[in-house]
Formats: C-alpha cells, structure tokens, sequence
C-alpha cells in the first residue's frame, strides 16, 4: 500500500487498497467521492463513522459487515475475508491482507504507527483494542 499523505486518510487508503485487491480498480480520490467527503471522511475527524464505511462498500455492490472482535475473532474473519480493521486505541485503518503465521497481515498506509508495520500481533492488537472489523462477506 502506498502511504498516506494526510493523517486524516487512512480510511480512504484502506478502502483503495481493498477495492484494488479484490479486482475492482479505483484510485484514492474516487474512494473518497465514493465514501463521501466531507459528511463521512473529513480532514477534521477521519472516518466519521463505520457506516460510513458499510455504505461505501455496498455503493461498489459488496455487502460488509461491521464486528467488534478478539484476536482470536479477528484472527479467524481475516483468514476469511478481506476488509477492513479499526483498532480503536490506534484510531486507524488499514486493510486485511490475511493471516501470517501468529498475527493478522494488514496494508498499513502509516507503517510503523503506533508499532504497526505489516503484522498486528496479538500483544499489539489487545494494547490498542477494542477493535472493530469491517469485514467484505459477499457480493449483492
């Protein structure tokens, strides 16, 4: 994932890398049209919302679903779906690539925030909890 420009952004850079992911391109200024500057993602607050998020995946014809998790929880959804994740304490966004060995592999656009580079451990993921993952459970 290329890396964020604003602080602001993460949730713009997820949603782009996401898309990107599962085969449908779009750049970062698109993603922010689609998730709605300024009513849901603005220099002042980041991503207001989760269902800001939901809606902007449901606009591109994917049905997401938002859950507040464990590691365990997180682990097992992230082996299964791609998306988004939220630790809270962290107040970023990044992607869920997947599973690595013991940890959740993220496309983090701020590498190193908060220590997150590409791996969210257990250790980590429970120091920045509680965390929510907005997760891509199929297509409309």
């Amino acid at each position: 994932m290329a890396p964020q420009i604003y602080n602001w952004t993460c949730s713009i850079c997820s949603f782009t890398w996401v898309m990107n992911a599962i085969g449908s391109p779009i750049d970062r200024e698109t993603a922010t049209r689609i998730i709605g500057y300024p009513d849901c993602v603005n220099e002042t607050y980041g991503l207001m919302s989760a269902q800001c998020m939901i809606d902007a995946f449901d606009k591109q014809g994917i049905i997401a679903k938002q859950a507040w998790v464990t590691f365990e929880q997180a682990y097992s959804l992230c082996r299964l779906y791609t998306g988004v994740i939220n630790p809270i304490g962290q107040y970023h966004f990044m992607g869920i690539r997947g599973v690595e060995n013991q940890s959740i592999w993220v496309a983090n656009s701020a590498q190193g925030y908060m220590g997150v580079w590409d791996n969210l451990d257990v250790e980590r993921f429970n120091a920045l909890g509680p965390v929510q993952v907005i997760y891509c459970e199929s297509y409309k």
